[in-house]
């Protein structure tokens, strides 16, 4: 999990809406607490924003070990969309 401490991640499904405090759609990951393992927290303000699932949490961790921490935000989008469009529900550059 120390992998994926402070990633920033690019919020693009339909159930995520801006900060409420600040307006801004990305976070990073932060220390997980109790059964969750990690937690999505505000990129500009800090403001608590959800928990990552462990699922989600396991292939971004795979991807970062793969690949290296990307240099631009991860981009999560719906699944079913993805799925139906034939594009990637997460991406990352592996630009240098």
């Amino acid at each position: 999990m120390t992998d994926l401490l402070w990633l920033p991640i690019k919020l693009a499904r339909t159930i995520d809406g801006p900060c409420a405090v600040c307006g801004e759609t990305a976070v990073v990951v932060g220390a997980g607490a109790g059964p969750h393992t990690a937690s999505l927290r505000c990129l500009r303000c800090g403001r608590h924003r959800g928990w990552l699932p462990k699922t989600v949490a396991d292939f971004l961790t795979d991807l970062v070990i793969r690949f290296g921490r990307p240099a631009e935000p991860i981009t999560i989008r719906n699944s079913e969309l993805a799925a139906t469009s034939g594009a990637p529900a997460a991406e990352a550059s592996t630009a240098p």
